[in-house]
């Protein structure tokens, strides 16, 4: 039996992460039902398949984010050609109780959770009511917070805890925002740019050629950039460069330098620097990080 659920004001969250990471399904995978005993975010980063939430049954795509409250039962299924990889926090909103971050979050028997063994539902007042599911474009401002609290979850020095906090109620902030104002149709110009800088990060095409390409001025693109993607075309491009580096950082012995130079930085020190204010370390630091995290795994 569900709790009636605790009214309080969105800006009085506070927020406590228990577990956040990434999870690639394999093609045709299976997940039986389970519950969590605390407040889940669910984003689909890539691919397809299918999710049952309680008695409702989603389609899944890339750039879509679900909530499953408490105790809610959840399945899901990959899609055979194209599984999906999905991007999970687990959290509560005011942190009222205590849970360790493994598997003990997770109930996998068929009986329903007992209202004291699960976190306490929340009612915002004055809203938003959390959808079960809802459109989150990758390159918006709260969903890179989203995606950030996962990357780091890993680093447990007291200046990322308070970062991490920070981002998530960034994210929330903005998923707010997204809710009570859905996100317009994206202007098909700036998707076709927006293609290339992330399919070709290490292309150096000037905003005036961009421009060019799609029969706009250069003020009008920048407008239509900020409006879709909270940022404009240079610093969308660069966002594209990074996160193109710190995949090939982490999945390729390439040099660090020999990254930098393929992706058109001037040099290792102005990437280092880049890197660094955008993934709070170093490129080496961020190599090592990961590698023994693997190691350890």
């Amino acid at each position: 039996m569900r709790d009636s659920g605790t009214n309080i004001r969105l800006s009085d969250i506070c927020p406590v992460i228990y577990r956040a990471d990434y999870y690639p399904f394999h093609p045709n995978e299976r997940v039986s039902p389970r519950r969590s005993f605390v407040h889940t975010f669910l984003y689909i980063v890539n691919g397809t398949g299918t999710i049952t939430i309680g008695q409702n049954h989603y389609s899944c795509a890339g750039d879509e984010l679900f909530y499953i409250p408490p105790g809610v039962s959840h399945t899901f299924h990959a899609n055979p050609s194209d599984p999906m990889t999905h991007a999970s926090v687990y959290f509560d909103w005011t942190g009222s109780r205590s849970h360790p971050g493994d598997m003990s979050l997770f109930s996998f028997k068929g009986d329903e959770l007992s209202q004291s063994e699960c976190s306490t539902s929340i009612i915002f007042q004055g809203g938003p009511q959390l959808p079960a599911k809802v459109h989150a474009p990758h390159y918006t401002r709260w969903m890179q917070s989203f995606l950030y609290i996962i990357d780091t979850m890993d680093q447990q020095d007291e200046e990322t805890l308070l970062d991490r906090r920070a981002s998530f109620e960034l994210f929330a902030a903005g998923l707010a925002q997204a809710i009570r104002q859905p996100l317009p149709v994206r202007d098909q110009r700036v998707l076709k740019i927006m293609a290339q800088m992330e399919n070709s990060p290490m292309s150096n095409l000037s905003v005036r050629e961009w421009a060019d390409q799609v029969g706009v001025s250069t003020s009008f693109l920048h407008r239509l950039f900020v409006q879709v993607t909270g940022m404009g075309p240079h610093a969308y491009a660069l966002q594209c460069k990074l996160e193109r580096a710190r995949k090939r950082i982490r999945e390729t012995n390439d040099l660090i330098s020999a990254v930098a130079e393929e992706l058109g930085f001037g040099s290792i020190h102005y990437f280092s620097r880049l890197f660094r204010a955008r993934f709070g370390e170093s490129p080496t630091a961020y190599r090592h990080r990961i590698r023994n995290r693997y190691i350890q795994d």
